[in-house]
């Protein structure tokens, strides 16, 4: 018998598996068995610590090694859906996951973000991002992250150094915003990387278990661009800088722009996790927002939010948190977008 130079035999059957296959065509054995059981071990180790982040990121991993239509993937998947559900706080701790004391107060700290409490105060803002300050100097260390920033930035100083600077800083922090969130759900992801004329993007190696996680990962784009955008205004108001004022009003609008619900921008992934009714309770939002400030832009997210609140799409059970996260950078956007440009 001869096999092809990537394929292998299976051990009980002796069927040739072909690469790239995941179960044996001749007797359902699964080929990753072995680093399956390793996973599954460093799930369970992790669950036990009480380290969601890690268990999550083990589990996904092994998602990527079993079939699709199997009882196995079934399984791992509610299990996923039931320690997500922890970190939003959207459930119970399921039966033995360990209680992880600094992880408990990290999950608090993430509720009250998600509700946009943290939005009121700026130095709960500022906080949050200091907070948070390894990761984004982490970004910077990548090579190819830090060159697309230089280029991004030279290219963006053409009205003002210091503004294009500061605008990349901006965008880069809301990028990080993302990053911060998939790691929490312990999902792989690129560092971000600028594309001059379309901004900068992250690149997911793996995906959301549900529309929750989906929300909580684009909504925390716009959210850590808050903090940068409220951060440079304070810096403005006290320092007389034109250039930091301005940079924090172009910011909140891009991250404004950004809460627009179509096609892959963050609020399109934010809407995924509300139901019918809260839609058309942001939407009442995102117009009231428009209308008390004059900007264009809320306006444009309150006629797509409330067509999109008469699609299928919409969640059945829906998400208050992400409502209410979503209505508030909605509201906070638009009044710092006010502030005056000068470049």
């Amino acid at each position: 018998m001869t096999t092809s130079p990537r394929a292998s035999i299976c051990d009980a059957c002796g069927a040739e598996i072909v690469a790239g296959l995941l179960a044996c065509p001749g007797c359902a054995r699964l080929v990753h068995r072995v680093d399956l059981t390793g996973l599954a071990a460093a799930a369970a180790a992790a669950e036990k610590e009480g380290d969601i982040t890690a268990a999550l990121a083990s589990w996904r991993r092994a998602l990527e090694l079993l079939p699709r239509k199997t009882d196995q993937y079934a399984t791992i998947e509610k299990r996923m859906k039931e320690l997500s559900a922890v970190i939003h706080g959207h459930g119970p701790i399921p039966e033995g996951v360990g209680v992880n004391q600094k992880g408990r107060v990290a999950g608090k700290a993430a509720a009250v973000g998600a509700v946009g409490l943290a939005l009121v105060k700026s130095k709960a803002l500022l906080t949050a991002l200091l907070a948070n300050g390894k990761l984004l100097i982490l970004g910077l260390l990548k090579l190819p992250t830090l060159l697309s920033l230089l280029f991004y930035a030279r290219w963006m100083s053409g009205s003002s150094v210091g503004f294009g600077l500061g605008l990349v800083a901006s965008i880069y922090v809301h990028e990080v915003g993302h990053v911060a969130a998939l790691r929490r759900y312990g999902i792989e992801a690129s560092a971000p990387m600028f594309v001059p004329g379309l901004g900068a993007f992250v690149r997911m190696n793996q995906y959301p278990t549900d529309a929750h996680e989906e929300a909580r990962i684009g909504l925390a784009g716009p959210l850590w661009g808050l903090v940068a955008a409220i951060t440079a205004a304070i810096i403005g108001r006290f320092t007389g800088s034109v250039v930091t004022t301005s940079v924090a009003s172009v910011g909140a609008t891009v991250n404004l722009f950004n809460l627009i619900p179509f096609w892959v921008l963050d609020g399109a992934r934010g809407l995924r996790a509300l139901a019918r009714g809260e839609r058309f309770v942001l939407a009442a939002v995102a117009t009231l927002s428009s209308l008390s400030f004059h900007q264009w832009t809320p306006g444009i997210i309150a006629m797509l939010i409330f067509v999109r609140a008469f699609g299928r799409d919409a969640h059945e059970k829906g998400d208050r948190r992400m409502l209410a996260l979503f209505a508030a950078l909605v509201i906070a956007l638009t009044l710092v977008s006010t502030l005056p440009v000068t470049t």
